[in-house]
C-alpha cells in the first residue's frame, strides 16, 4: 500500500512538472522596418498585423526515473498542443491576440499503465490575451476558465502556459555575441498540489540563418532553475525540490517580428519526500526533458 501511494504521488508530480516545465521558455528580441542593422545593432520586437493569422505546435516530452524503496520506477510524460494566433490590432500599445486551442493530447506512462488526459473541454475553445512588443503577456483569463482533467491529478489549466509562451526580448539594439538574462516563474496549482518552477535564462545572439524562407536571428540560451512543490495524494502529503539545467536554440524572424522555433532540452535532479504517519520516505528523482515550439504557418 505504501509503495502504491508513493507511486501515485510520483505520477502526480510527473504530470505537474512536465506540464509546467513545458513552459520553461527562453527569451530574445527583434523588430521590423525599424529592426536596425544586423551588423551595427539589431532591434528585436514582436509585430503582429491584423489578418496575419499563425499556427503553432508545442510538444513536450519528459522521462523521469525515481527510486522507491530500492526499486527504479520510470514515468514518461508527453504533451502535444496546437494553437492558432489571430492578431486583432493594438490594445493600449500592446498586440491584442485571439488564441484558439486546435488540439491537445497529454499522456503519462508508468508501470501502472498509460493515462491519457480528457481534453475535450478545451479543444476548440478560444480566449483573448495581449502581447507587448518585448514579449510581456497580459490580459489572460482566470486559470479556471479553461481546464482539462488527468487522473489522479485532477483539473489542469491550459491558461497557465500562455503566460510564458512567447520569449521576452531585450530592450536595446544587439549585435552578435551580446547576451541578456531573463527570469521566469511558473506556478501550477490544483486541488491536490502546488508547484513553482523558477527559470533563469542567459540568452546570446549567435548569428543569422534562413529558416523556412524567413531571415532569422539565431539565439542560444543557457538555463538553470528550481522546481519546488507540495501536495496531498490519497491522504499522503509530499514535498519536492529539484535543481534543473538545460540549453536551448531558437529562431526569431526579425523582419516579420515573429517566433519561428524554440528547442529546449535539459535535466532536473532532486528528490520527492513522502510524509506518512509511519515516517518519511525520500525518493531520488532524475528527469530528462525536451520542449519544442514551431511555427506551422
Amino acid at each position: 500500500m505504501y509503495l502504491r501511494k508513493a507511486l501515485s504521488v510520483a505520477l502526480c508530480v510527473a504530470v505537474v512538472a512536465a506540464a509546467a516545465v513545458v513552459l520553461t521558455g527562453c527569451a530574445a528580441k527583434t523588430g521590423a522596418g525599424a529592426w536596425g542593422d544586423p551588423d551595427t545593432g539589431l532591434v528585436l520586437e514582436y509585430r503582429m498585423s491584423s489578418g496575419d493569422d499563425m499556427s503553432y505546435r508545442f510538444t513536450s516530452d519528459s522521462v523521469q526515473t525515481m527510486e522507491i524503496q530500492g526499486q527504479s520506477v520510470l514515468v514518461e510524460s508527453a504533451e502535444a498542443l496546437s494553437f492558432s494566433v489571430e492578431p486583432k490590432g493594438a490594445k493600449d500599445g500592446d498586440h491584442a491576440l485571439g488564441i484558439t486551442i486546435d488540439a491537445l493530447t497529454v499522456t503519462v506512462s508508468s508501470p501502472k499503465g498509460k493515462i491519457e488526459a480528457d481534453t475535450e473541454s478545451v479543444v476548440g475553445e478560444s480566449f483573448d490575451m495581449t502581447l507587448s512588443k518585448l514579449g510581456a503577456e497580459g490580459g489572460l483569463p482566470d486559470p479556471d476558465a479553461l481546464q482539462y482533467t488527468i487522473e489522479p491529478e485532477g483539473p489542469k489549466s491550459i491558461i497557465t502556459g500562455f503566460g510564458v509562451m512567447f520569449p521576452d526580448l531585450p530592450e536595446g539594439p544587439i549585435t552578435i555575441g551580446d547576451t541578456w538574462p531573463v527570469t521566469l516563474e511558473i506556478v501550477e496549482q490544483s486541488d491536490a498540489s502546488n508547484v513553482v518552477i523558477t527559470i533563469n535564462a542567459v540568452n546570446t545572439l549567435e548569428g543569422f540563418e534562413t529558416v523556412d524562407g524567413l531571415e532569422c536571428a539565431k539565439m542560444t540560451a543557457v538555463l538553470t532553475g528550481t522546481i519546488e512543490g507540495e501536495g496531498t495524494q490519497q491522504g499522503v502529503t509530499w514535498t519536492m525540490l529539484s535543481d534543473m539545467d538545460g540549453s536551448g536554440t531558437w529562431y526569431f524572424a526579425y523582419k516579420e517580428g515573429i517566433l519561428v522555433s524554440d528547442v529546449t532540452e535539459g535535466t532536473a535532479d532532486g528528490a520527492i519526500v513522502v510524509h506518512a504517519p509511519s515516517g518519511e520516505m525520500n525518493m531520488p528523482v532524475t528527469r530528462e526533458y525536451s520542449m519544442i515550439v514551431e511555427l506551422e504557418k
